[in-house]
């Protein structure tokens, strides 16, 4: 089973939307004492590590270990009881996955049906690419292949563009360039279906199907018209309604 977030900051979440969350991370870790932690996406490793055990890890009985402390990665996530991969920048973890080659390794241990945690760029990495990541290249991975543990792609922290106007309470359309247009983009020379996932959304799939747990996503299908899905909607690999 996989929970595929789009991000981790519990400030994007009310206090029974984090209940949720944290419910369904010790379900996702039932019966495991280590989850390994790879902390790619970020430039200081053992200090990202720290943070997230420290201040965000919600599982107090269930050791985080840092890919790092590791001498050998691919040993350590062949030989894994969880994976938890962090957010941060998807070309930075998708150039350590490569580097340290994770990709095929990560594969084939959770197709073996261990739990696999992804936050904003580790939920990038879970499609069969990064190519829908918001994030900068500051730096050139391998290849932009990632862990493909589901057959679409996600876009992370997508918004519709609206803007809100606190002063006024009230949203106001943003005439610049939005995500919706980026992913028009990438079907030019895609028919890869793609979902883009609202701030503090979240995806629990299991094999070939998906429940969207908390909050929801626009779903985008080459040459169609985009269209919502909330809270409880099933979805199969194909990004179809189930």
């Amino acid at each position: 089973m996989q929970l595929l977030l789009s991000s981790g900051g519990n400030s994007s979440l009310s206090k029974g939307k984090l209940q949720t969350l944290n419910k369904l991370i010790k379900d996702l870790f039932t019966g495991i004492d280590e989850v390994i932690f790879i902390s790619y996406a970020q430039k200081n490793r053992k200090e990202y590590t720290k943070r997230i055990r420290e201040k965000w890890w919600p599982l107090k009985n269930v050791k985080l270990t840092g890919i790092e402390e590791y001498e050998n990665p691919i040993d350590a996530i062949a030989e894994a009881k969880g994976i938890y991969i962090g957010g941060g920048n998807s070309f930075l973890l998708t150039h350590g996955l490569h580097e340290n080659k994770l990709i095929d390794v990560l594969n084939e241990i959770v197709n073996l049906d261990i739990p696999y945690m992804g936050v904003s760029a580790g939920t990038n990495v879970a499609c069969p690419t990064m190519m829908t990541t918001n994030d900068m290249p500051i730096i050139m991975p391998q290849s932009f292949q990632t862990i493909n543990l589901v057959n679409f792609q996600i876009n992370a922290h997508y918004h519709d563009g609206s803007i809100w106007l606190k002063e006024e309470e009230k949203f106001i359309k943003h005439n610049g360039e939005t995500r919706a247009q980026r992913i028009k983009e990438f079907h030019q020379d895609s028919d890869v279906p793609v979902i883009g996932l609202f701030e503090g959304s979240l995806i629990r799939w299991r094999g070939i199907k998906g429940e969207l747990m908390i909050g929801g996503g626009v779903i985008f299908h080459p040459g169609e018209k985009p269209f919502l899905v909330k809270r409880g909607t099933m979805i199969n690999n194909k990004l179809e309604i189930c």
